[in-house]
Parts: C-alpha cells; structure tokens; sequence
C-alpha cells in the first residue's frame, strides 16, 4: 500500500529536482564544522586552570582520532575552575545563529567560552554559555550567539552578545562550584544557521501552492490530494507548484524546501483562515492570493484547468 509519507516523499524528491532551485535539502552553507578533531581542523587547544591565580583545581585533555577528552579535578578552595582554549581564531560567522556540540558528559555543568576584539577599560572581554551534560550519554547541544553573556574574569558585564563576525578564540570551562573529577568528550564543533520562520511570502512570483491541512496524515481526503500530486509529477511540476501539507497528527509536515514544525502550520493555518483539524485544501496563485478553496478532496485536473486560464499561466506557455 502507498503510504502518506511515501507519496510526501515522492514529491518532495521530484520538486527537489525541478529547475526553479527549490530543494528538499539543507541548503549548502546551513553548516560549517569548526573542528572534529582531525588533523585538517586543530585549534592548537592549551591548558588554563584556575593555578594561575593560586587555584588547586588540575585539567588536561587529550586528543584522539574524532575526539577531544577534557578531564581533571576541580577545587573549589581557590579558584574552582578548569579550561581548555584554543590558540588564536579568525572566525567570520555572521552568517550563523549559534554553535552546535557533540558531546557526552559527566552530569555536570559546563561552559563554552568565546572571545573577540571585544575590550572593556581596555582588557579583553570573553562571552560565556553554560550547558547542562548527561551522564554516559551522548547530546547535541546548541548554543545561540545571542546566548552568551560578557564576563570579565568571571563578572558579569553589560553588553551585546558576541558578534559572530570576528570570533578570535574558543573555549571548554569547568565552573559549577563543585569539587570533584569531570570528564568530557566533544565530538564535535560546529556553526548553524537556523532557518528564517516559514512564510508564504517566499514563494510570491515563484511557485503556485497547493496547501493541504487536516487533521491526520490518513484522512481519506489528505490521502486523495497527495496521491493525486505523486500521480500527477509533470503537470505538477510543469505548472511550478509546490505542494504543503499541515496536519495536526504529528506526521510529517513538510513543503517543497523544508520541513515544517507544528507552530510553523498553526501559523499558516492561522494566516489562511483554516481551522486546525478541519480539512481544507487552497490553491494559492504566484501573485499570494487564494484561487481556489474547498473543504473536501478535488481533482486535480479541475485546479489545473484553473491554473491554465490565469494570465500569468498563460504568458508562461507563450
């Protein structure tokens, strides 16, 4: 049996591949992987505990094919903090939201630290986000930019974020003010960019929007609609459409070039005037405007008639 994600698919797979540009994938440059500890991305990492300012906490680490492993003692009589930091950076990451981990912990808290041409009374500053860690268990941690805080040897500053486009060092921090050992693996550093909130705007004079929304990705009408779409790859794709399903059931919600989350479809159901669970399917034009609504299944030979008689459609077949 032909499955609703199968048919979802399907069409997304041959939009992906349609000349307009639109694509099912994470478009190139989403991503940038700072270090996996390789050879090709060493970040000269070094040492720094809290002994420089009298401290008796100890910390090393240890670099092994595709992992970091920061571990030591903390002690909080003196100091109470262990980092590790790399040698000196020149990161344009403007382009990014935050950066992204892969680590496994020990339970305990932990800070990532960057630094910038930022000064305050002349003295460099560094911008700290703290994380929680699983122990024994491998997560993914994201950091936002604008989720560092400006300190100055531990104190709080006021002040911006860090800007992104002048990153000049990075750093792990142990400093929850608790004695004890740590351990910490670090897979991975990378930057991400997070996708800009759907919007129906984007697609204005570029696609024709054949919308579905109901509320469970097996309800008889969704299911018509969709085969009818994966039946109909030609003139689907001939006609420069792209197909956006928001359902209710926590199948996948999905559109031509990314995938949608449920705030994402109550947004949209929200903009179009549909009631969340009710079933709708609306054919909106490349101008933005609704052309045709209905509250059961339709051919899609009738939308596409439709199609063919709007002036746009017909300087398109000229």
């Amino acid at each position: 049996m032909f499955s609703f994600r199968a048919c979802i698919g399907l069409c997304l797979g041959f939009l992906a591949m349609s000349h307009t540009g639109f694509s099912a994938d994470k478009a190139p440059g989403d991503e940038r992987t700072i270090t996996d500890f390789t050879d090709g991305t060493d970040l000269q990492w070094y040492v720094l505990n809290d002994n420089v300012m009298g401290g008796r906490s100890d910390g090393d680490f240890a670099v092994q094919p595709n992992r970091l492993t920061f571990f030591g003692r903390t002690n909080t009589n003196g100091g109470g903090f262990s980092s590790i930091r790399t040698g000196p950076l020149s990161l344009d990451l403007s382009e990014y939201t935050g950066l992204r981990l892969r680590v496994m912990g020990d339970g305990r808290r932990y800070t990532w630290r960057l630094a910038t041409d930022a000064r305050w009374r002349g003295r460099q500053v560094s911008f700290w986000a703290e994380f929680d860690t699983q122990e024994g268990a491998w997560t993914t941690v994201e950091l936002p930019f604008e989720s560092f805080e400006a300190k100055f040897r531990g104190y709080q500053l006021e002040g911006p974020p860090p800007d992104p486009a002048r990153i000049a060092g990075m750093g792990l921090m142990i400093y929850d003010k608790q004695d004890g050992p740590f351990e910490m693996r670090v897979e991975s550093v990378e930057a991400y960019a997070a996708p800009a909130p759907f919007s129906l705007s984007a697609y204005q004079w570029k696609k024709r929007l054949l919308i579905i929304s109901g509320g469970s990705a097996d309800g008889t009408d969704v299911d018509t609609m969709v085969r009818q779409v994966a039946a109909s790859r030609a003139d689907f794709e001939d006609r420069d459409m792209a197909l956006i399903a928001a359902l209710d059931d926590g199948a996948t919600l999905a559109e031509a070039d990314r995938s949608l989350g449920a705030d994402d479809a109550s947004a949209l159901r929200k903009a179009l005037a549909v009631e969340a669970g009710a079933f709708a399917v609306l054919l909106v034009g490349k101008d933005g405007t609704v052309k045709h609504r209905a509250d059961a299944a339709v051919p899609l030979s009738e939308l596409y008639a439709l199609i063919d008689t709007m002036p746009m459609r017909r300087r398109e077949m000229d």
